[in-house]
């Protein structure tokens, strides 16, 4: 009975030393995870959409504008006829975006800046990664939510507000069009470098 006792001491520490000496250092490899961000990617570069690096945060102080506001419409509810089928799988979108405040108009080569307030269904989940794809003079924002860690952990509230700031030097002067899409109708406003 020592024998089996002993071995089984000797096999989980033989097993931590060499897990912990050999293992790869960051994010674990998720084969399903890596194959649709893949194939999302090469879907939407042959669509003609790519990626524009932006910064998001959560708001302190209320929005404050510069300009005159652009003003806000709603739009088709979900990503969209045009933007849908791209994605391998569908990104997991909040409930509704209530609220947008963002600049009718922008210099070429500063920062534009919006806030907006967005709503999810259920208070373990909360706003997780922000995407800004842009397709000519077209902008779309894909904000998509997760879940919070654990069991019991819960938002405080039902919306939050965010910023968010991407620069306009990679976008030649002109009108746009932007969106922010969610399960419910997208936010629609257009906004003019210059």
């Amino acid at each position: 009975m020592k024998w089996i006792v002993v071995s089984i001491v000797v096999f989980v520490v033989g097993y931590t030393v060499v897990n912990l000496y050999f293992r790869k250092p960051g994010k674990a490899y998720r084969p399903y995870q890596d194959a649709n961000d893949r194939a999302t990617t090469a879907r939407l570069l042959a669509a003609g959409w790519h990626k524009l690096p932006l910064d998001t945060r959560r708001p302190i102080e209320k929005a404050a504008l510069d300009h005159a506001p652009a003003p806000i419409a709603h739009g088709a509810v979900g990503l969209g006829l045009d933007f849908a089928p791209n994605f391998a799988e569908a990104p997991k979108l909040v409930a509704s975006i209530d609220k947008v405040t963002a600049p009718a108009e922008v210099a070429h080569g500063q920062d534009y800046s919006l806030h907006f307030t967005a709503s999810v269904t259920d208070q373990h989940l909360q706003l997780g990664e922000l995407t800004l794809y842009q397709r000519g003079n077209e902008l779309v924002l894909v904000p998509e939510t997760e879940k919070l860690p654990g069991q019991q952990l819960m938002t405080r509230w039902n919306d939050a507000t965010h910023a968010v700031t991407f620069a306009t030097t990679a976008l030649p002067p002109g009108r746009y069009s932007a969106r922010i899409v969610a399960r419910g109708p997208a936010a629609t406003w257009s906004f003019t470098v210059k």
